[in-house]
Protein backbone atom coordinates (compact mmCIF):
# COMPACT_ATOMS: atom_id res chain seq x y z
CA UNK A 1 0.00 0.00 0.00
CA UNK A 2 1.64 3.23 -1.07
CA UNK A 3 1.35 6.48 0.87
CA UNK A 4 2.27 10.38 -0.01
CA UNK A 5 4.76 11.13 2.40
CA UNK A 6 4.96 15.03 2.98
CA UNK A 7 8.40 16.58 3.17
CA UNK A 8 8.64 19.73 5.77
CA UNK A 9 7.91 21.92 3.11
CA UNK A 10 4.68 21.18 2.26
CA UNK A 11 3.43 20.18 5.57
CA UNK A 12 0.52 22.05 6.98
CA UNK A 13 0.89 23.91 10.41
CA UNK A 14 -1.89 21.60 11.44
CA UNK A 15 -0.73 18.74 10.66
CA UNK A 16 -1.48 16.02 12.67
CA UNK A 17 -1.63 11.99 12.66
CA UNK A 18 -4.89 9.98 12.65
CA UNK A 19 -4.12 8.46 16.12
CA UNK A 20 -3.94 12.22 17.43
CA UNK A 21 -7.39 13.41 15.27
CA UNK A 22 -9.21 10.45 16.62
CA UNK A 23 -8.36 9.83 19.92
CA UNK A 24 -11.16 9.32 21.89
CA UNK A 25 -13.47 9.69 19.22
CA UNK A 26 -16.53 6.65 18.85
CA UNK A 27 -14.77 5.01 16.22
CA UNK A 28 -11.97 2.25 15.39
CA UNK A 29 -9.12 3.35 13.55
CA UNK A 30 -7.72 0.32 10.71
CA UNK A 31 -4.29 -0.97 12.48
CA UNK A 32 -2.47 0.43 9.13
CA UNK A 33 -3.77 3.91 9.66
CA UNK A 34 -2.42 5.07 13.42
CA UNK A 35 0.42 6.92 12.46
CA UNK A 36 -0.46 7.74 9.22
CA UNK A 37 0.14 12.04 9.50
CA UNK A 38 -2.31 14.28 7.73
CA UNK A 39 -1.82 17.13 6.08
CA UNK A 40 -5.50 18.77 5.22
CA UNK A 41 -8.60 17.81 5.57
CA UNK A 42 -11.78 18.40 2.92
CA UNK A 43 -14.87 16.56 2.23
CA UNK A 44 -15.11 17.68 -1.72
CA UNK A 45 -12.76 15.11 -3.27
CA UNK A 46 -11.99 17.96 -6.28
CA UNK A 47 -10.12 19.62 -3.75
CA UNK A 48 -8.05 16.70 -2.18
CA UNK A 49 -4.32 17.42 -1.75
CA UNK A 50 -1.57 15.35 -0.88
CA UNK A 51 -1.66 13.71 2.49
CA UNK A 52 -5.37 14.70 3.05
CA UNK A 53 -8.35 12.86 5.21
CA UNK A 54 -11.21 12.70 3.21
CA UNK A 55 -14.55 13.37 4.85
CA UNK A 56 -17.36 11.09 2.32
CA UNK A 57 -20.17 12.11 2.93
CA UNK A 58 -23.51 10.46 2.38
CA UNK A 59 -25.96 13.49 1.74
CA UNK A 60 -29.65 13.47 0.28
CA UNK A 61 -28.69 14.01 -3.28
CA UNK A 62 -24.82 13.43 -3.79
CA UNK A 63 -23.14 10.59 -1.88
CA UNK A 64 -19.70 10.93 -1.25
CA UNK A 65 -18.79 7.88 -1.04
CA UNK A 66 -18.63 7.61 -4.60
CA UNK A 67 -15.80 9.98 -5.04
CA UNK A 68 -13.40 7.87 -2.78
CA UNK A 69 -11.51 6.21 -5.78
CA UNK A 70 -10.82 9.85 -7.18
CA UNK A 71 -10.25 11.31 -3.67
CA UNK A 72 -7.77 8.38 -3.49
CA UNK A 73 -5.97 9.23 -6.99
CA UNK A 74 -5.45 12.73 -6.06
CA UNK A 75 -3.76 11.99 -2.97
CA UNK A 76 -5.83 11.41 -0.14
CA UNK A 77 -4.11 9.28 2.62
CA UNK A 78 -7.20 7.78 4.44
CA UNK A 79 -11.33 8.27 4.20
CA UNK A 80 -13.55 8.93 7.04
CA UNK A 81 -17.16 7.79 6.32
CA UNK A 82 -20.20 6.10 7.09
CA UNK A 83 -20.95 2.25 7.08
CA UNK A 84 -21.61 1.06 3.76
CA UNK A 85 -21.65 -3.11 2.68
CA UNK A 86 -19.84 -2.54 -0.49
CA UNK A 87 -17.15 -0.08 0.46
CA UNK A 88 -13.74 -0.68 -1.27
CA UNK A 89 -10.56 1.15 -1.28
CA UNK A 90 -6.62 1.23 -1.55
CA UNK A 91 -6.65 3.44 1.52
CA UNK A 92 -7.01 2.83 4.80
CA UNK A 93 -11.20 3.91 5.80
CA UNK A 94 -12.32 4.90 9.01
CA UNK A 95 -16.34 4.30 9.56
CA UNK A 96 -18.53 6.41 12.07
CA UNK A 97 -22.07 5.87 12.37
CA UNK A 98 -22.76 9.16 13.60
CA UNK A 99 -20.97 10.60 10.34
CA UNK A 100 -22.44 14.08 10.84
CA UNK A 101 -20.53 14.41 14.81
CA UNK A 102 -17.16 12.91 14.04
CA UNK A 103 -16.90 14.94 10.61
CA UNK A 104 -17.63 17.91 12.89
CA UNK A 105 -15.60 16.98 15.75
CA UNK A 106 -12.39 16.05 13.73
CA UNK A 107 -12.31 19.43 12.14
CA UNK A 108 -12.50 21.25 14.87
CA UNK A 109 -9.70 19.26 16.30
CA UNK A 110 -7.48 19.11 13.38
CA UNK A 111 -7.96 23.13 12.79
CA UNK A 112 -6.94 23.47 16.78
CA UNK A 113 -10.36 24.30 17.89
CA UNK A 114 -10.99 28.40 16.45
CA UNK A 115 -14.14 29.05 18.08
CA UNK A 116 -12.52 28.96 21.43
CA UNK A 117 -10.50 31.98 20.07
CA UNK A 118 -13.31 33.77 18.25
CA UNK A 119 -16.24 34.77 19.43
CA UNK A 120 -18.89 33.17 17.31
CA UNK A 121 -22.39 35.47 16.91
CA UNK A 122 -24.75 33.05 15.35
CA UNK A 123 -27.71 34.54 13.52
CA UNK A 124 -30.97 32.35 12.95
CA UNK A 125 -34.91 33.39 11.23
CA UNK A 126 -35.99 33.67 7.76
CA UNK A 127 -35.95 36.84 7.37
CA UNK A 128 -32.75 39.77 8.40
CA UNK A 129 -30.34 37.42 8.70
CA UNK A 130 -27.57 38.97 6.33
CA UNK A 131 -28.18 42.61 7.29
CA UNK A 132 -28.09 41.46 10.72
CA UNK A 133 -24.72 40.35 10.13
CA UNK A 134 -23.81 43.28 8.02
CA UNK A 135 -24.80 45.44 10.72
CA UNK A 136 -23.12 43.49 13.50
CA UNK A 137 -19.67 43.39 12.01
CA UNK A 138 -19.74 47.29 11.47
CA UNK A 139 -20.68 47.45 14.80
CA UNK A 140 -18.05 45.57 15.95
CA UNK A 141 -15.22 47.22 13.92
CA UNK A 142 -16.31 51.00 14.68
CA UNK A 143 -15.64 49.72 18.22
CA UNK A 144 -12.10 48.83 17.02
CA UNK A 145 -12.44 45.03 16.41
CA UNK A 146 -12.17 43.34 13.22
CA UNK A 147 -14.75 40.71 12.71
CA UNK A 148 -15.69 38.27 9.90
CA UNK A 149 -18.46 37.28 8.14
CA UNK A 150 -20.15 34.36 7.11
CA UNK A 151 -23.63 34.31 4.98
CA UNK A 152 -25.47 34.21 1.90
CA UNK A 153 -23.72 36.94 0.35
CA UNK A 154 -20.20 35.61 0.84
CA UNK A 155 -17.84 35.09 3.39
CA UNK A 156 -16.15 37.72 4.07
CA UNK A 157 -12.59 36.22 6.38
CA UNK A 158 -10.51 39.45 6.90
CA UNK A 159 -9.26 38.96 3.25
CA UNK A 160 -10.64 38.77 -0.26
CA UNK A 161 -14.57 38.09 -0.51
CA UNK A 162 -14.99 34.17 -0.81
CA UNK A 163 -18.46 33.48 -2.43
CA UNK A 164 -20.51 31.37 -0.96
CA UNK A 165 -22.37 28.00 -2.08
CA UNK A 166 -24.30 28.37 0.79
CA UNK A 167 -25.12 30.11 3.42
CA UNK A 168 -24.14 28.27 6.24
CA UNK A 169 -20.77 26.18 5.06
CA UNK A 170 -20.14 22.55 5.92
CA UNK A 171 -18.41 21.33 8.87
CA UNK A 172 -15.23 20.69 7.15
CA UNK A 173 -14.94 24.39 5.37
CA UNK A 174 -16.72 25.81 8.38
CA UNK A 175 -13.93 25.09 10.75
CA UNK A 176 -11.33 26.16 8.05
CA UNK A 177 -12.45 29.29 7.66
CA UNK A 178 -13.06 29.83 11.39
CA UNK A 179 -9.34 29.29 11.60
CA UNK A 180 -8.43 31.45 8.86
CA UNK A 181 -9.96 34.32 10.92
CA UNK A 182 -7.87 33.53 13.95
CA UNK A 183 -4.53 33.06 11.58
CA UNK A 184 -5.87 37.14 10.33
CA UNK A 185 -6.19 38.43 13.65
CA UNK A 186 -10.11 38.85 13.76
CA UNK A 187 -11.62 38.89 17.39
CA UNK A 188 -15.56 37.78 16.26
CA UNK A 189 -17.42 36.48 13.47
CA UNK A 190 -21.16 37.23 12.36
CA UNK A 191 -22.22 33.91 11.36
CA UNK A 192 -25.74 33.42 9.53
CA UNK A 193 -26.81 29.87 10.35
CA UNK A 194 -29.43 28.47 8.19
CA UNK A 195 -32.05 25.86 9.41
CA UNK A 196 -30.74 23.33 6.99
CA UNK A 197 -27.19 23.58 8.55
CA UNK A 198 -28.85 23.15 11.90
CA UNK A 199 -31.08 20.30 10.55
CA UNK A 200 -27.55 18.60 9.06
CA UNK A 201 -25.88 19.02 12.08
CA UNK A 202 -23.10 21.39 10.27
CA UNK A 203 -22.39 23.64 13.48
CA UNK A 204 -22.16 20.88 15.55
CA UNK A 205 -18.88 21.47 16.64
CA UNK A 206 -19.10 25.77 16.86
CA UNK A 207 -19.09 27.30 19.98
CA UNK A 208 -21.38 29.59 20.09
CA UNK A 209 -20.41 33.12 21.76
CA UNK A 210 -24.56 33.74 21.01
CA UNK A 211 -28.05 33.21 19.44
CA UNK A 212 -29.89 35.50 17.98
CA UNK A 213 -33.60 35.01 16.65
CA UNK A 214 -34.75 37.82 14.04
CA UNK A 215 -38.30 36.13 12.99
CA UNK A 216 -40.03 32.82 11.64
CA UNK A 217 -42.45 32.67 8.65
CA UNK A 218 -43.15 30.35 5.37
CA UNK A 219 -40.01 29.35 3.73
CA UNK A 220 -38.25 26.34 2.80
CA UNK A 221 -41.10 23.64 3.26
CA UNK A 222 -39.89 21.91 0.69
CA UNK A 223 -37.64 21.04 2.72
CA UNK A 224 -38.98 20.75 6.58
CA UNK A 225 -42.29 19.92 4.93
CA UNK A 226 -43.98 21.98 8.20
CA UNK A 227 -43.64 25.31 9.88
CA UNK A 228 -43.51 23.30 13.37
CA UNK A 229 -40.25 20.85 12.06
CA UNK A 230 -38.53 24.69 10.40
CA UNK A 231 -38.88 25.92 14.05
CA UNK A 232 -37.52 23.25 15.94
CA UNK A 233 -34.73 23.25 13.14
CA UNK A 234 -33.89 26.38 14.15
CA UNK A 235 -34.96 26.22 17.81
CA UNK A 236 -31.30 24.23 17.59
CA UNK A 237 -29.31 27.17 17.83
CA UNK A 238 -30.46 28.40 20.89
CA UNK A 239 -29.18 25.13 22.54
CA UNK A 240 -25.46 25.85 21.59
CA UNK A 241 -24.96 29.41 22.98
CA UNK A 242 -24.86 30.51 26.48
CA UNK A 243 -27.46 33.78 25.89
CA UNK A 244 -30.14 34.37 23.40
CA UNK A 245 -31.15 37.59 21.40
CA UNK A 246 -34.95 37.38 20.72
CA UNK A 247 -37.17 38.90 18.68
CA UNK A 248 -40.54 39.27 21.15
CA UNK A 249 -42.47 40.70 18.37
CA UNK A 250 -42.55 37.55 16.61
CA UNK A 251 -45.09 34.70 17.76
CA UNK A 252 -42.45 32.53 17.24
CA UNK A 253 -39.84 34.34 19.40
CA UNK A 254 -41.78 34.46 22.24
CA UNK A 255 -42.49 30.77 21.72
CA UNK A 256 -39.04 30.56 21.63
CA UNK A 257 -38.32 31.78 25.34
CA UNK A 258 -39.94 29.23 26.77
CA UNK A 259 -37.47 27.00 25.23
CA UNK A 260 -34.47 29.25 26.25
CA UNK A 261 -32.19 27.57 29.25
CA UNK A 262 -29.81 30.58 29.37
CA UNK A 263 -29.41 34.15 29.62
CA UNK A 264 -31.78 36.19 27.14
CA UNK A 265 -32.23 39.56 25.86
CA UNK A 266 -35.47 40.30 24.13
CA UNK A 267 -35.94 43.16 21.08
CA UNK A 268 -38.57 44.88 19.71
CA UNK A 269 -41.25 47.77 20.11
CA UNK A 270 -43.14 45.86 22.53
CA UNK A 271 -43.34 47.59 26.28
CA UNK A 272 -42.03 44.34 27.81
CA UNK A 273 -39.07 43.90 25.55
CA UNK A 274 -35.75 44.66 27.06
CA UNK A 275 -34.21 46.67 24.51
CA UNK A 276 -37.20 48.67 22.92
CA UNK A 277 -36.67 50.69 19.72
CA UNK A 278 -38.86 53.50 17.69
CA UNK A 279 -39.00 55.45 15.06
CA UNK A 280 -38.87 59.30 15.76
CA UNK A 281 -38.19 59.82 11.48
CA UNK A 282 -38.06 58.11 8.22
CA UNK A 283 -37.85 58.73 4.60
CA UNK A 284 -36.51 56.97 1.48
CA UNK A 285 -33.15 57.08 2.55
CA UNK A 286 -33.09 56.33 6.25
CA UNK A 287 -34.24 57.25 9.62
CA UNK A 288 -34.45 58.69 13.01
CA UNK A 289 -33.86 55.52 15.77
CA UNK A 290 -34.26 55.64 19.45
CA UNK A 291 -33.16 52.80 21.76
CA UNK A 292 -34.02 52.34 25.05
CA UNK A 293 -31.81 49.45 27.18
CA UNK A 294 -31.19 49.03 30.91
CA UNK A 295 -32.80 52.33 32.13
CA UNK A 296 -30.74 54.29 29.12
CA UNK A 297 -31.37 56.16 25.75
CA UNK A 298 -29.86 57.27 22.62
CA UNK A 299 -30.79 58.76 19.78
CA UNK A 300 -29.23 58.29 16.00
CA UNK A 301 -29.08 58.59 12.54
CA UNK A 302 -29.64 55.03 10.77
CA UNK A 303 -28.93 55.40 7.10
CA UNK A 304 -30.81 52.47 5.99
CA UNK A 305 -34.49 52.74 5.47
CA UNK A 306 -37.58 50.60 6.23
CA UNK A 307 -38.98 49.16 8.70
CA UNK A 308 -37.68 45.54 8.95
CA UNK A 309 -34.24 47.15 8.69
CA UNK A 310 -35.01 49.28 11.75
CA UNK A 311 -36.05 45.52 13.42
CA UNK A 312 -32.41 44.16 12.07
CA UNK A 313 -30.87 47.05 13.58
CA UNK A 314 -32.29 46.57 17.21
CA UNK A 315 -31.33 42.46 17.07
CA UNK A 316 -27.80 43.52 16.11
CA UNK A 317 -27.65 46.24 18.96
CA UNK A 318 -29.36 43.79 21.48
CA UNK A 319 -26.03 41.26 20.56
CA UNK A 320 -23.76 43.76 20.37
CA UNK A 321 -24.79 44.54 24.73
CA UNK A 322 -24.88 40.77 24.88
CA UNK A 323 -21.71 40.39 23.79
CA UNK A 324 -20.17 43.40 26.24
CA UNK A 325 -20.49 46.82 23.89
CA UNK A 326 -22.23 49.36 25.60
CA UNK A 327 -25.55 51.08 23.64
CA UNK A 328 -23.99 54.15 22.47
CA UNK A 329 -21.21 52.11 21.11
CA UNK A 330 -23.87 50.00 18.92
CA UNK A 331 -25.41 53.01 18.13
CA UNK A 332 -21.94 54.78 16.93
CA UNK A 333 -21.50 51.86 14.48
CA UNK A 334 -25.20 51.76 13.37
CA UNK A 335 -24.55 55.88 12.45
CA UNK A 336 -22.04 54.20 9.91
CA UNK A 337 -24.26 50.93 8.65
CA UNK A 338 -23.20 49.65 5.19
CA UNK A 339 -25.79 49.24 2.34
CA UNK A 340 -26.32 45.73 2.17
CA UNK A 341 -26.02 43.86 -1.38
CA UNK A 342 -29.34 43.46 -2.74
CA UNK A 343 -31.04 44.42 0.82
CA UNK A 344 -33.72 47.54 -0.36
CA UNK A 345 -30.69 47.75 -2.83
CA UNK A 346 -31.31 51.35 -4.18
CA UNK A 347 -30.19 52.02 -7.86
CA UNK A 348 -29.74 55.35 -8.81
CA UNK A 349 -28.63 56.99 -12.11
CA UNK A 350 -30.57 60.33 -11.72
CA UNK A 351 -34.05 59.08 -12.80
CA UNK A 352 -37.33 60.90 -11.13
CA UNK A 353 -38.11 57.68 -9.79
CA UNK A 354 -37.09 55.20 -7.02
CA UNK A 355 -35.96 51.97 -8.17
CA UNK A 356 -34.54 49.22 -5.85
CA UNK A 357 -33.34 45.67 -5.66
CA UNK A 358 -34.54 43.19 -3.06
CA UNK A 359 -34.23 39.98 -1.84
CA UNK A 360 -37.69 39.41 -0.47
CA UNK A 361 -38.33 35.64 -1.66
CA UNK A 362 -40.69 35.06 1.04
CA UNK A 363 -44.80 36.24 1.46
CA UNK A 364 -43.70 37.59 4.28
CA UNK A 365 -40.64 39.56 3.81
CA UNK A 366 -42.01 40.61 0.59
CA UNK A 367 -45.43 42.08 2.22
CA UNK A 368 -42.65 43.74 4.84
CA UNK A 369 -40.95 44.85 1.78
CA UNK A 370 -44.45 46.34 0.38
CA UNK A 371 -45.34 48.28 3.43
CA UNK A 372 -42.19 49.92 3.75
CA UNK A 373 -42.40 51.18 0.75
CA UNK A 374 -45.94 52.38 0.93
CA UNK A 375 -44.98 54.56 3.43
CA UNK A 376 -42.60 56.91 1.13
CA UNK A 377 -46.18 57.31 -0.76
CA UNK A 378 -45.33 56.69 -4.38
CA UNK A 379 -47.83 57.79 -7.30
CA UNK A 380 -46.95 54.11 -8.51
CA UNK A 381 -45.86 50.63 -6.89
CA UNK A 382 -44.36 48.73 -9.39
CA UNK A 383 -43.09 45.39 -8.48
CA UNK A 384 -41.22 42.92 -10.52
CA UNK A 385 -40.95 39.44 -9.10
CA UNK A 386 -40.86 35.62 -9.51
CA UNK A 387 -40.63 32.18 -7.32
CA UNK A 388 -37.97 29.74 -7.62
CA UNK A 389 -38.41 26.49 -8.99
CA UNK A 390 -38.00 23.20 -7.23
CA UNK A 391 -38.87 24.81 -4.12
CA UNK A 392 -42.07 24.83 -2.00
CA UNK A 393 -44.49 25.59 -4.05
CA UNK A 394 -47.19 26.52 -1.80
CA UNK A 395 -46.02 30.23 -0.65
CA UNK A 396 -46.62 30.79 -5.12
CA UNK A 397 -49.89 31.63 -4.87
CA UNK A 398 -49.51 33.38 -1.17
CA UNK A 399 -46.79 35.58 -2.84
CA UNK A 400 -49.15 36.47 -5.81
CA UNK A 401 -52.11 38.14 -3.03
CA UNK A 402 -49.47 39.81 -1.48
CA UNK A 403 -48.43 41.61 -4.73
CA UNK A 404 -52.00 42.20 -5.94
CA UNK A 405 -52.91 43.86 -2.11
CA UNK A 406 -50.09 46.07 -1.82
CA UNK A 407 -48.97 47.18 -5.58
CA UNK A 408 -50.28 49.11 -8.23
CA UNK A 409 -49.02 47.36 -11.24
CA UNK A 410 -47.17 43.60 -10.83
CA UNK A 411 -44.91 42.54 -13.45
CA UNK A 412 -44.84 38.73 -13.05
CA UNK A 413 -41.74 36.91 -14.11
CA UNK A 414 -39.69 34.10 -14.26
CA UNK A 415 -36.72 34.26 -10.82
CA UNK A 416 -34.88 30.52 -10.92
CA UNK A 417 -37.03 27.66 -12.28
CA UNK A 418 -34.69 25.53 -12.78
CA UNK A 419 -35.88 22.28 -13.29
CA UNK A 420 -39.93 23.45 -13.34
CA UNK A 421 -41.47 24.99 -16.19
CA UNK A 422 -41.50 29.71 -15.92
CA UNK A 423 -44.63 29.32 -17.09
CA UNK A 424 -46.43 26.94 -14.39
CA UNK A 425 -44.44 28.42 -11.41
CA UNK A 426 -46.48 31.68 -12.88
CA UNK A 427 -49.35 30.17 -13.22
CA UNK A 428 -49.21 29.14 -9.58
CA UNK A 429 -48.54 32.66 -8.54
CA UNK A 430 -51.34 34.14 -10.63
CA UNK A 431 -53.42 31.80 -8.81
CA UNK A 432 -53.39 34.32 -5.52
CA UNK A 433 -53.56 37.36 -7.87
CA UNK A 434 -57.40 38.67 -7.77
CA UNK A 435 -57.51 41.60 -9.56
CA UNK A 436 -55.42 40.97 -13.22
CA UNK A 437 -55.90 44.11 -14.39
CA UNK A 438 -52.82 45.60 -12.88
CA UNK A 439 -51.15 42.49 -13.28
CA UNK A 440 -48.61 41.99 -16.67
CA UNK A 441 -47.43 38.60 -17.21
CA UNK A 442 -43.50 38.80 -18.99
CA UNK A 443 -41.75 35.59 -18.45
CA UNK A 444 -38.22 36.72 -19.40
CA UNK A 445 -37.09 38.49 -16.55
CA UNK A 446 -34.48 41.15 -17.98
CA UNK A 447 -37.83 41.56 -20.27
CA UNK A 448 -39.68 42.45 -17.09
CA UNK A 449 -37.36 44.63 -15.52
CA UNK A 450 -37.27 46.68 -18.94
CA UNK A 451 -40.95 47.05 -18.94
CA UNK A 452 -40.96 48.23 -15.27
CA UNK A 453 -38.54 50.89 -15.80
CA UNK A 454 -40.02 52.18 -19.20
CA UNK A 455 -43.20 52.51 -17.67
CA UNK A 456 -42.16 54.36 -14.73
CA UNK A 457 -43.54 57.76 -14.10
CA UNK A 458 -42.03 60.47 -11.85
CA UNK A 459 -42.61 59.41 -8.09
CA UNK A 460 -43.05 56.17 -9.21
CA UNK A 461 -41.23 53.28 -6.80
CA UNK A 462 -40.21 50.05 -8.69
CA UNK A 463 -39.00 47.48 -7.03
CA UNK A 464 -37.56 44.33 -8.22
CA UNK A 465 -37.82 41.15 -5.87
CA UNK A 466 -36.62 38.14 -5.25
CA UNK A 467 -33.00 37.58 -5.76
CA UNK A 468 -31.59 40.65 -4.55
CA UNK A 469 -27.69 39.92 -4.80
CA UNK A 470 -27.51 36.66 -6.51
CA UNK A 471 -25.78 36.90 -9.73
CA UNK A 472 -26.95 34.09 -11.55
CA UNK A 473 -30.27 32.67 -13.21
CA UNK A 474 -30.78 28.95 -13.07
CA UNK A 475 -32.74 27.87 -15.83
CA UNK A 476 -33.03 23.52 -16.23
CA UNK A 477 -29.38 22.80 -15.51
CA UNK A 478 -27.75 25.82 -16.64
CA UNK A 479 -26.33 28.15 -14.47
CA UNK A 480 -25.94 31.75 -16.68
CA UNK A 481 -24.92 35.42 -15.39
CA UNK A 482 -27.85 37.68 -14.13
CA UNK A 483 -28.15 40.55 -11.80
CA UNK A 484 -30.94 42.65 -11.13
CA UNK A 485 -29.08 45.34 -10.39
CA UNK A 486 -26.83 45.04 -13.61
CA UNK A 487 -29.96 44.80 -16.01
CA UNK A 488 -31.68 47.79 -14.17
CA UNK A 489 -28.44 50.13 -14.51
CA UNK A 490 -28.26 48.92 -18.00
CA UNK A 491 -32.13 49.74 -18.82
CA UNK A 492 -32.09 53.10 -16.95
CA UNK A 493 -29.15 54.22 -18.84
CA UNK A 494 -30.73 52.96 -22.16
CA UNK A 495 -33.96 55.41 -20.92
CA UNK A 496 -31.40 58.30 -21.29
CA UNK A 497 -30.09 58.08 -17.39
CA UNK A 498 -26.92 58.22 -16.82
CA UNK A 499 -26.35 59.67 -13.44
CA UNK A 500 -24.12 58.61 -10.40
CA UNK A 501 -24.69 54.48 -9.92
CA UNK A 502 -24.74 54.88 -5.98
CA UNK A 503 -24.38 51.36 -4.32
Amino acid sequence: MNFILMNEATKSRYATTLERLFRGLDVKLPPNAVNIEINGITDDSRKVNGGDLFVAVPGASIDGRKYIGEASSLGAVAVLTAPRADLRTEIPIILADDIKSISAAVADRFYESPTQKLEVAGITGTNGKTTVSYLLAGIFEAAGDRWGRIGTTGYDLGGPMLPSGNTTPGPVDLQRYFATMVERGLSGCAMEVSSHALDQGRCKAVRFASATFTNLSQDHLDYHKDMGSYFESKALLFEMAPVAIINIDDAHGRRLIERVKGDIITFGRDKKADLRFRVLAFDAHGSTLAIEYGGRKTEFPFPLPGFFNHQNAAAATATAIALGLSLEQAANGLTMAPAVPGRLQAVRMGQPFGVYVDYAHTPDALEKLLRSLREFQPKNLRVVFGCGGDRDKTKRPVMGSVVSELADIAYVTSDNPRSEEPSAIIKDILKGIIDKTGCLVIEDRAEAIKAALSGALPGDIVVIAGKGHEDYQIIGSVKKYFSDFEVAKAALIKLGYAGNDER
